[in-house]
């Protein structure tokens, strides 16, 4: 009856705060194997080796008027479809499965339409962050794949805000979270992320929290610099719809937009109280 319901809603809860941890999550941090975290798969399949300089400067000049705008769609068309064919974020795909959807996602990230997508991601007016993105994909085994026992969750991350703004008017650092939906249970990792080249970002993690039905019941701020807490992205592709991300420990995460979580994204919220944010911080 329902003293069983609520008891093993209590025990989810429990789980979810004993694997909580931010020094795996999106990172592939060495740390416990933690919420949307986990060690890397010991030998990454995706085929994205170091180039030569030329190589990649050749790479990075690619953008949305050098490259026929009908084969990206193709081959962006050719990995949704693979990955959607397989199990949820890709948890428990066979060999062959993974194989098939990691041959596209690889040929789809040497059509990446954006520029320096690191700067590009925190650019006003943030098409690129703003909103709700869904993982789709994922080399990993482990949390970050959104798996936990024998259940696996719904894994996004949303855009929240931004700080600190130059006087060019861009942002410094980006706010976003990562969340794993499990049921009614909501975890949530609350992190920033601050471009160091024009693909790499550093991520920082700054608190942890979890709800139950909507309502919080457990919030954590992590000690400035502590262990674990860092990590970086590399961004090998990135539309208005799909971000393809690396990371610092070979883990390869393939997230799409969907509707923004609340039913409203930041961007959204701000023109709706005819706010510019990136103006007003510059003015100060």
């Amino acid at each position: 009856g329902c003293e069983v319901r609520v008891k093993r809603m209590q025990l989810q809860v429990l789980l979810l705060l004993v694997v909580a941890s931010p020094s795996t999550a999106f990172t592939g941090g060495t740390g416990i194997v933690g919420f949307l975290g986990a060690k890397p798969t010991a030998q990454p399949s995706l085929r994205w080796g170091r180039c030569s300089k030329s190589q990649c400067m050749r790479m990075a000049a690619v953008d949305s008027t050098s490259v026929d705008q009908s084969a990206r769609q193709l081959a962006k068309d050719a990995f949704m479809a693979a990955a959607r064919a397989g199990p949820k974020n890709g948890v428990d795909a066979t060999a062959a499965q993974r194989a098939d959807i990691e041959d596209k996602l690889a040929h789809l990230c040497t059509l990446s339409p954006t520029f320096e997508p690191a700067y590009a991601l925190l650019r006003p007016p943030y098409e690129f962050f703003d909103g709700t993105f869904s993982l789709l994909y994922t080399n990993t085994t482990g949390g970050s794949s959104g798996k936990v026992g024998p259940f696996v969750g719904d894994v996004s991350q949303t855009f929240l805000g931004i700080r600190d703004i130059d006087q060019m008017g861009f942002s410094r650092r980006g706010i976003f979270n990562n969340a794993a939906q499990f049921g009614p249970v909501r975890t949530s990792l609350q992190a920033r992320c601050e471009s160091r080249s024009g693909t790499k970002l550093n991520i920082v993690f700054e608190e942890l929290s979890i709800s139950v039905f909507g309502i919080q019941v457990q919030k954590k701020a992590f000690e400035k610099g502590g262990k674990g807490t860092q990590g970086s992205w590399d961004l090998k592709y990135m539309d208005s719809d799909l971000r393809v991300l690396r990371t610092n420990a070979g883990n390869v995460l393939a997230l799409e937009k969907v509707e923004p979580y609340g039913g409203e994204s930041w961007m959204q919220s701000q023109k709706r109280i005819g706010s510019q944010p990136y103006e007003g911080e510059r003015e100060k």
